[in-house]
């Protein structure tokens, strides 16, 4: 199977990516149908009605997460399922079900813009990742490009993202706080316990593990753990002393 084409629809990537017409993709004579996933009313619905002002783009059904996008799926039959990424604990496991259950392309929207997530989501198959400064412009650009352009991955993230892509790191990105925190996390601690432990919120404990879940690309406490012990295999930084 061959590699993917990538196609840039910002200014963030590098000229070395292929540009879809300078940005913009001529409108297909098919209407194409989209469907909406996002856990916020207001900010889903703005989109739907700004999408479906398109001429060419029909907004096949909104879901507020992917139960909801699995019931619907099956009837409304979406050429791009969009997507938001702003709760990466959950977004993989949805990802995984809805790409079994349709063969539409999957664009993400995200504010996160870290390699790991970003790498993981294009292993997984994902037809576009862009951050939520595209304009709607680009966003309607990337949507026509990933519905009629067979294999071409559309991105719009940050030049050291892209950079990062593939490159090995040996500690994720992850800040000695949130490597202290993974160190309490892999011995077993609850959040709470966390903080007692180290004389901070529940709230700042749970504000990391987020931080830690999206650079990991992370769905679950354990599998924190585990990708980072694979990161890290025969280092054995996971344990060193953070005192």
């Amino acid at each position: 199977m061959s590699a993917p084409a990538f196609c840039s629809v910002g200014p963030e990537v590098p000229a070395s990516f292929m540009s879809c017409q300078r940005g913009f993709v001529e409108m297909s004579s098919k209407q194409i149908r989209v469907l909406l996933i996002d856990h916020q009313t207001l900010l889903r619905e703005s989109l739907g009605a700004m999408l479906g002002a398109e001429r060419d783009l029909v907004v096949a059904g909104h879901a507020t997460g992917a139960e909801e996008a699995l019931d619907l799926v099956a009837r409304v039959q979406p050429d791009v399922v969009l997507f938001d990424a702003d709760r990466p604990e959950r977004l993989m496991d949805a990802f995984v079900r809805l790409r079994a259950a349709c063969g539409s392309r999957f664009l993400v929207l995200s504010s996160h813009d870290h390699p790991a997530l970003l790498q993981e989501l294009l292993a997984m198959g994902v037809s576009g990742y862009l951050a939520k400064t595209v304009t709607l412009l680009e966003l309607v650009t990337a949507i026509r490009t990933v519905a009629v352009r067979d294999g071409c991955v559309v991105l719009s993230v940050s030049r050291a993202s892209i950079e990062r892509l593939g490159r090995a790191e040996d500690d994720a990105g992850l800040s000695r706080r949130e490597k202290e925190i993974l160190r309490r996390i892999s011995d077993g601690l609850s959040n709470g316990q966390i903080a007692r432990r180290l004389s901070i919120s529940e709230g700042t404990v749970k504000r990391h593990v987020h931080s830690i879940f999206i650079k990991l690309g992370a769905v679950s406490r354990i599998d924190a753990v585990n990708k980072y012990s694979e990161l890290r295999e025969g280092r054995g930084e996971l344990y060193e002393s953070v005192s």
